[in-house]
């Protein structure tokens, strides 16, 4: 078992109601000396950028005879010209003269410049610093693990399981144990293993050539898997991949420890929310102080293990026109149709809420704020106005309704009944900085009282609004 400390957040949430997690790349690690390498021996350098242009000018010849003995047009020309080029090609004895011909022809006749083989190795670091990592630790008893990524002891620890056969943390290449060492990897002795990316276009021809360092390659494996030693208390294993964002689950979460100082209504509120999005049985456990009151230890929960409402595996029909269909959660919806938003593809949202929406018997609040966000963003102002309004009539109480609310009265110039609808939500229990920035800026806005819109601002900066601060200097120093 690997687990995942976690402080209690939506982003922590948004493990359970997506069925993913989210991969940093190195430049957000907690070390500044991760994810770096010592010097490159030159030589080696040299031989392999020579291999690099060999491979792509042998890419190249390799289609475009084919394409000579199919007689078809290929990389902007026809096979009379590419007979021609492939002659001239051949004519230059140096692989540097070969590679500069051929680099300047791709970009004169497609438009499109080929990767350059000579700055490759100027920008592993680049490529380094792009690779995702999702750290874990063997053990969920660390207190130090606690208090450091656990919230201070009052967030969750998630418990992957790293036995499953065909998953991403049993496969070597993809989980890797972190090695703890003063010293910064360096190159083995065979240099990096690269790899020529190729693709290929609509039309079958050849496109990009892309160099880079293999992901297998065992040199930069370590390179992304060793860490100074005064963070050895961790434990660490890493979930990595080409390039950080989000994935899916490595494997099966298998346990739920929550925090010493866990609130109870929090507890209950990660057990709902792994009953109603993952579809097996996840066990529960909790920390406690040991009886000596130096330490806490692990114990199982006063309930041991959820009980999934729905097993979402097995919730599948087939439509009336033969597809498959996955049943998802609520929060597995709202979070593909906040996908299609976020792309762009607001009509397709709407259908799909509308689609939602003749399944339910009444309203139901998620899937109106799906549809007034949808309506919102394409620009519909108005109708989201509606929308959120009828949801603020569902949901009188709820600081972030309001918020929205507030949003869609602004977009349709309601000002002044914004910032009203934002006081009343500001009055309500929250932790949501943009609720106080936005009266502050709306404050403004109206010609107001600049010392009051000052407060609401300061009270943004306390709640890490990244703007406030910024504003908050531009006023002070206006005032002054």
């Amino acid at each position: 078992m690997l687990y995942k400390y976690r402080a209690d957040n939506q982003y922590t949430e948004m493990i359970f109601t997506t069925g993913k997690v989210h991969l940093s790349v190195a430049s957000a690690l907690n070390d500044p000396f991760e994810c770096s390498l010592k010097e490159i021996g030159s030589e080696w350098i040299k031989n392999e950028v020579a291999q690099m242009k060999q491979a792509a000018i042998a890419g190249f010849v390799m289609q475009a005879t084919r394409s000579i003995e199919n007689k078809d047009f290929a990389f902007g020309m026809s096979h009379k010209k590419l007979s021609k080029v492939l002659k001239k090609l051949g004519s230059k004895r140096e692989i540097d003269e070969k590679y500069r011909y051929f680099r300047k022809l791709m970009l004169e006749k497609t438009g499109y410049e080929t990767s350059n083989a000579d700055r490759f190795f100027a920008n592993i670091n680049d490529q380094l610093e792009r690779v995702g990592i999702f750290s874990l630790a063997e053990s969920s008893s660390n207190q130090l693990m606690w208090s450091h990524y656990g919230g201070e002891h009052y967030g969750i620890c998630v418990g992957f399981d790293n036995e499953e056969p065909n998953t991403k943390l049993s496969n070597p290449d993809n989980c890797l144990q972190v090695t703890y060492s003063d010293d910064i990897p360096e190159m083995t002795k065979d240099g990096f293993k690269t790899e020529l990316g190729i693709g290929i276009d609509t039309n079958g021809q050849l496109q990009n050539r892309t160099f880079q360092l293999a992901f297998t390659d065992c040199t930069l494996q370590r390179v992304i898997s060793t860490k100074p030693t005064s963070w050895s208390y961790e434990q660490e294993w890493r979930y990595v991949e080409p390039a950080g964002g989000a994935y899916n689950w490595p494997s099966k979460i298998k346990e739920i420890v929550f925090g010493l100082k866990c609130p109870q209504d929090r507890r209950e509120h990660y057990i709902n929310l792994a009953n109603r999005n993952i579809p097996h049985e996840v066990f529960l456990y909790e920390m406690v102080k040991h009886k000596d009151g130096s330490e806490v230890v692990k114990v199982p929960y006063a309930l041991l293990k959820t009980a999934p409402i729905n097993v979402l595996e097995s919730r599948e029909y087939v439509n009336d026109s033969g597809d498959k269909v996955q049943v998802l959660s609520a929060e597995q919806f709202s979070y593909a149709v906040e996908e299609l938003i976020r792309k762009g593809d607001y009509d397709e949202a709407l259908f799909q809420v509308e689609n939602a929406s003749t399944e339910v018997e009444s309203p139901a609040p998620h899937l109106i704020s799906l549809k007034a966000m949808a309506l919102g963003h394409k620009g519909e102002h108005e109708k989201a106005l509606e929308e959120f309004t009828n949801l603020s009539e569902l949901c009188p109480g709820d600081p972030i309704v309001l918020y929205q609310l507030s949003c869609a009265l602004d977009a349709c110039d309601r000002v002044e009944e914004a910032n009203e609808v934002l006081k009343k939500a500001n009055m309500l229990p929250h932790e949501d900085a943009s609720i106080p920035y936005n009266i502050g800026v709306n404050i403004i806005k109206l010609d107001g009282d600049v010392n009051e819109a000052l407060q609401y601002l300061i009270m943004a900066r306390a709640l890490k609004h990244p703007k406030a601060s910024k504003l908050i200097e531009a006023i002070q120093e206006q005032i002054a």
